[in-house]
């Protein structure tokens, strides 16, 4: 039985991220987003221990809040060419986009 390190209800998420490493950006689909952690289908080639920052557009009482979130990769998942999945880890002090995120879900449990 695999170590289970979750900490954090999940839930599949259909939208897409902004992904910024190394001076780079692109857009790609996330799979599932937590309080803690997102997982995203992407082509970029990002190993473990890799800094990041996601980008992600949560529903707001205006429309749209784009909430900007740090982290690091902790897994790659291989599937096939272009399809890998990058799981990532928020870091706990990411600011005003960890609390929207936080918030978001906690909407989300509830319904």
């Amino acid at each position: 039985m695999k170590n289970e390190r979750r900490h954090h209800y999940r839930r599949e998420y259909s939208g897409r991220a902004y992904l910024t490493y190394e001076g780079r950006c692109r857009s790609d689909e996330i799979v599932e987003i937590s309080e803690g952690g997102v997982k995203l289908r992407t082509a970029a080639r990002i190993r473990p221990g890799k800094a990041v920052k996601v980008f992600i557009p949560l529903p707001a009482d205006r429309g749209w809040r784009l909430c900007m979130l740090k982290g690091h990769v902790v897994r790659r998942e291989r599937h096939a060419i272009g399809q890998d999945n990058l799981a990532i880890e928020l870091l706990e002090d990411a600011g005003e986009g960890r609390k929207a995120l936080k918030a978001f879900i906690a909407v989300q449990q509830a319904a």
